[in-house]
């Protein structure tokens, strides 16, 4: 896994963090799997606008990376997360 920026900075805005609201992380891929810190309201224009250079995976990718992920007792992986 590889982060490309630190959790003080949103890699979309260049802002800090907000209303003591931590960056949530955001994949930019999958396979390699590298992740980027960003406010929600900047992973909401990722994804509604779309933002292609922090969107580098397939469409199937997030499925495929995320039903390889150790399930718990309710079926669902141990990470929260959003498919898209």
């Amino acid at each position: 896994m590889e982060y490309i920026n630190s959790n003080d900075r949103c890699i979309v805005c260049f802002g800090c963090p907000e209303d003591n609201l931590k960056l949530i992380k955001h994949h930019v891929s999958y396979f390699p799997e590298r992740i980027a810190y960003v406010h929600y309201k900047c992973h909401k224009m990722i994804h509604d606008t779309p933002l292609t250079t922090f969107i580098q995976y397939g469409e199937n990718d997030s499925r495929k990376f995320y039903d390889k992920k150790p399930k718990n007792d309710k079926g669902s992986s141990i990470e929260t997360r959003l498919l898209v």
